[in-house]
């Protein structure tokens, strides 16, 4: 496996920044407040949390007061942190279910099924890190010759990127490799563990490996005889984050054809 990298205050860190108290903010930051708000998809909960942000964005609301408790320590007062967190909520299936019995009588479920879950932890600073919402928010870039995928099966998931190289190695890829990343919701000073699960079809000196880049800073490779080939394994990466926000890359350096690598169950955790 790679080597362990530890990022300090140095690590620059050019991206948007999520924490204090933001006016003006639109879109979706997916952000501490956003996990405050929606920390779990029960339908319950769900179902409350979505009926404040009907009402809260029906209109252009300046309160500063009568915010979720639940929220306020991560939302503080600024009503557009709770605007950017309901425009980025989660979302939930309503379709219904019912079953009969052989003695005519039918039990009908009205709890509503959750389509996925962006996050794994109310605290992860990565969105949808297993792949079950589909690819978004994560940008996937090919070059010629590769294609990519959310594909079954994955690790624990029943997702998982699928990058594939199916064509003549490109001459790009060493220097603009084809790559998988997101915009990270870090909060600043404190340290993290990144996680992820990595998958190589086969294990020959020329398969290549995954690069992992933090803000644009290589922190960590993984190849495909590090553990072993045609099963996911582990890999830890504990980096510090000296401001807010963030983005990770995953840069894939595949020098054989046909060739599959896949990453799962990607997280960022702090450490405290």
């Amino acid at each position: 496996m790679g080597k362990l990298a530890t990022l300090y205050g140095t690590a620059a860190l050019a991206c948007c920044i999520f924490g204090g108290n933001l006016v003006g903010a639109t879109g979706c930051n997916a952000d501490n407040c956003l996990r405050a708000l929606f920390p779990t998809q029960s339908p319950a909960v769900y179902s409350s949390d979505a009926a404040f942000c009907a009402t809260f964005t029906a209109s252009v609301d300046t309160r500063t007061t009568g915010f979720p408790s639940k929220a306020s320590a991560a939302c503080g007062s600024a009503p557009a942190r709770y605007s950017s967190a309901c425009s980025c909520r989660p979302t939930i299936s309503s379709t219904l279910t019912s079953s009969t019995t052989s003695t005519g009588s039918s039990t009908t479920s009205t709890t509503p099924t959750p389509t996925c879950t962006p996050y794994s932890n109310y605290n992860d600073g990565v969105r949808n890190g297993n792949f079950e919402c589909d690819l978004a928010p994560w940008v996937a870039e090919d070059i010629p010759g590769t294609t990519h995928s959310v594909s079954f099966p994955g690790d624990a998931s029943n997702f998982a990127f699928e990058f594939d190289q199916v064509g003549p190695v490109s001459s790009q890829t060493n220097s603009h490799p084809a790559s998988l990343s997101q915009d990270l919701a870090l909060v600043g000073n404190i340290p993290y563990n990144l996680r992820f699960r990595t998958y190589f079809d086969k294990c020959t000196q020329s398969e290549g490996f995954v690069r992992v880049r933090l803000n644009g800073q290589s922190i960590y490779t993984v190849n495909a005889c590090n553990d072993g080939s045609s099963t996911f394994k582990d890999n830890l990466v504990q980096f510090y984050a000296p401001l807010s926000g963030g983005n990770i890359r995953f840069e894939f350096l595949i020098f054989e054809t046909p060739a599959t690598v896949k990453i799962d169950n990607v997280s960022a955790i702090p450490l405290h």
